[in-house]
């Protein structure tokens, strides 16, 4: 594989900015934005639209696939997640004049091919974002969804949803959205979950 070129900050901003198709920045790499699978569209624009009506009237808005996100003022790589909730006051990258520093929640639809870099390294790099108190991954292979919330410090608790009758809570918001509304029109399955057997656990084997 042939290295990319260099090009200094000023010019990848300015490609990117020019650019039809969106690159995330990682590593000092260029990343295509691939279009997703039909199913990946379709809860991405299922759950933002759950996500944005009951936000109507609250101080904290949403912003769609279009926000650049950069998780601190000296971070080189730069974001696209598939959706996230802004509070004010709302803070900017210095240089890059678009990107925001402090988003309050990020959604991440998963898809195969990224799916373990956002649960590991991504979220990794977002846990650097202070004002951050909500990740949520949305999966396209089941109905399964998994809310990391940020306690004191630097502590996080996780949540799983896997049937179509939950609700995800988003408490620092005063948000509840039905997963019946995030997985609307999609034919999957609930996730399985295998059955309690209280004698699998039993001391006397």
């Amino acid at each position: 594989m042939s290295a990319q070129p260099k090009f200094s900050p000023e010019e990848l901003l300015e490609m990117e900015n020019a650019s039809p198709i969106r690159h995330e920045y990682i590593g000092g790499r260029l990343y295509a934005m691939a279009g997703g699978s039909p199913d990946h569209a379709a809860i991405s624009a299922n759950l933002a639209g759950a996500i944005a009506s009951r936000l109507r009237g609250k101080p904290c808005r949403p912003s769609s696939s279009d926000q650049r996100v950069r998780v601190t003022e000296k971070s080189q790589n730069w974001y696209y997640p598939d959706f996230l909730i802004k509070c004010p006051p709302f803070r900017f990258h210095p240089f890059d004049k678009t990107a925001l520093l402090n988003p309050r929640a990020i959604f991440e639809v998963l898809s195969p091919a990224t799916q373990e870099f956002d649960r590991t390294k991504k979220f990794d790099e977002y846990k650097q974002i202070s004002e951050l108190t909500d990740y949520i991954l949305v999966s396209t292979d089941a109905v399964r969804v998994e809310h990391f919330r940020r306690l004191d410090g630097s502590e996080w608790v996780q949540r799983v949803y896997t049937r179509r009758e939950d609700v995800l809570r988003l408490e620092n918001f005063g948000v509840e959205a039905p997963l019946e509304e995030i997985y609307d029109g999609i034919a999957l399955e609930a996730q399985v979950v295998l059955p309690f057997d209280s004698e699998f656990l039993s001391p006397n084997g």
